[in-house]
């Protein structure tokens, strides 16, 4: 029986390995540390020199300024950025295979590893709140919507946390390091003024964003929080495909919920139970994700993986053709997704003007963005054979393209003739630089865009087909043995 001195300055035996491991090892950190010990001294230092000039009326407001933005750098920034390494680390010293040997699955090591940081995030919030607690007596001081910045900053620095921790299992180092760094910050912007302050340009100040005392606020708050848990939510199940044996099919869950995400999204859509700008948010952040990760799958078939699938006849193998953890199957369950989305985006087009007012910019806008994102897939599949470098070539095609991009509209802009992006109209996001020669007639882009997608999908289509008919000696021998008596 353990004494009481053990029992506090110990983890508890119910508590999982690797969260124990990853929490000791974590705020042992210098980093950690030197966070914790940044954090504390200069909110100090703030609180005495605010105490000092407490007889200015804005005082409140600048010490809350000043302890949100010192708590938005650690837990936004610095802790997420933690997570870079929390698998790579693993995965150089060998070690994935010495803790699968301890019963520990791939899910229970990421998701440990996710823990171990955001329990520290957590110690980091609970140290704010005395400072709160102090700032309160400065007047001034709206407690709901600084109660509400503290719990949403805390939730994106765990949905930061877990797309970094899902990214570390990547072998590419471009994926798992520079995409975070220089990534983080244009994702925290985005997220920032998609989700929060489109919903608020009425609003007479920035608090009245926080405040939770209209409809409007309420309901676009809801839908940032549930936005990046299934964000954070499928970054952890991509990690935990990285690390994962073959036999594991960890893209069943996280293909289910997109889709089932979508299916329920469209109906809400058609029947105006959403704002507009929510569907389109939320049709984004829902089918991107699930679209690149389908795509850069790079699992095989193996038997263990079909045979749930095969033994419910022929519908459940057509099902495992779209959910199966391989790259064929990512495919066509890219091209589902992604058509469910360009059915959601035109049907609140349509159900706001009739045909002759579309905006048709808009929707050369949609399928360009559309295209653009299974395009580098249609070249991976001919020009890359590296199954463990699919998210790196991917990510390293689409750049490219943004680039071309890029570089197409300062021609075009600069050049009184925009004819000559017509030799570029292979990429679909060529597209969108056309759009700046208004000479063009917008009609010729909407049916050439749409034609340039469709053959794109035709031709993955085509390359998923034929992997599949590669696997099919797999699930053959799964037929058999399911036929052969024990």
């Amino acid at each position: 029986m353990s004494t009481p001195i053990t029992h506090l300055t110990d983890f508890s035996d119910k508590l999982s390995p690797m969260l124990v491991k990853e929490l000791r090892q974590g705020m042992r950190a210098k980093t950690f540390i030197a966070v914790f010990l940044s954090l504390q001294i200069f909110l100090a230092v703030m609180l005495f020199s605010a105490s000092a000039t407490s007889t200015s009326d804005h005082v409140g407001s600048v010490v809350s300024g000043i302890i949100f933005t010192f708590f938005a750098t650690a837990v936004l920034l610095v802790q997420p950025l933690r997570g870079i390494g929390a698998l790579s680390s693993e995965v150089k010293g060998n070690t994935i295979d010495m803790m699968v040997l301890t019963r520990l699955s791939a899910w229970r090591i990421v998701f440990g590893k996710w823990v171990a940081i955001v329990s520290q995030s957590a110690l980091l919030l609970s140290t704010i709140i005395p400072y709160l607690i102090l700032r309160y007596f400065f007047g001034g001081m709206n407690l709901v919507a600084e109660l509400t910045i503290l719990i949403v900053m805390f939730l994106t620095s765990m949905a930061l946390t877990a797309f970094t921790v899902g990214l570390s299992g990547c072998s590419s180092i471009i994926v798992r390091a520079l995409l975070p760094i220089f990534g983080l910050p244009i994702l925290l912007w985005t997220m920032a003024v998609g989700f929060v302050f489109r919903s608020f340009r009425g609003s007479s100040g920035f608090m009245d964003v926080f405040a939770l005392d209209s409809t409007d606020s309420r309901i676009a708050m809801a839908v940032y929080v549930a936005s990046i848990t299934y964000l954070g939510g499928s970054m952890l199940s991509l990690g935990t495909s990285l690390i994962a044996p073959a036999a594991e099919n960890h893209a069943l869950v996280r293909r289910l919920v997109a889709l089932g995400a979508l299916l329920i999204l469209l109906p809400l859509g058609y029947l105006q139970k959403i704002d507009d700008a929510l569907v389109y948010i939320m049709t984004i952040v829902i089918a991107v994700p699930a679209i690149v990760i389908a795509l850069t799958e790079s699992a095989p078939l193996v038997a263990t993986v079909c045979k749930p699938f095969v033994k419910r006849g022929i519908l459940g193998k057509a099902i495992g053709y779209l959910l199966y953890p391989t790259w064929a199957s990512g495919i066509l369950f890219a091209i589902l997704i992604g058509l469910i989305g360009l059915a959601l985006f035109f049907s609140q087009m349509m159900l706001h003007g009739s045909v002759n007012s579309w905006n048709r910019e808009a929707s050369i806008v949609t399928l360009a963005l559309f295209g653009g994102l299974f395009f580098p897939a249609a070249w991976q599949a001919f020009l890359f054979r590296g199954e463990g470098q699919r998210i790196g070539h991917y990510l390293l095609l689409l750049v490219g393209s943004g680039v071309m991009l890029g570089i197409l509209t300062a021609l075009s802009e600069s050049m009184d003739n925009g004819l000559f992006l017509w030799f570029f109209a292979w990429n679909p996001l060529a597209f969108l630089a056309m759009l700046t020669d208004h000479k063009t007639d917008k009609d010729v882009l909407l049916g050439a865009v749409a034609i340039v997608d469709a053959l794109l999908l035709i031709l993955l289509i085509t390359r998923a087909l034929i992997e599949i008919r590669k696997s099919a000696p797999v699930i053959q021998e799964v037929e058999n043995a399911m036929k052969t008596p024990d």
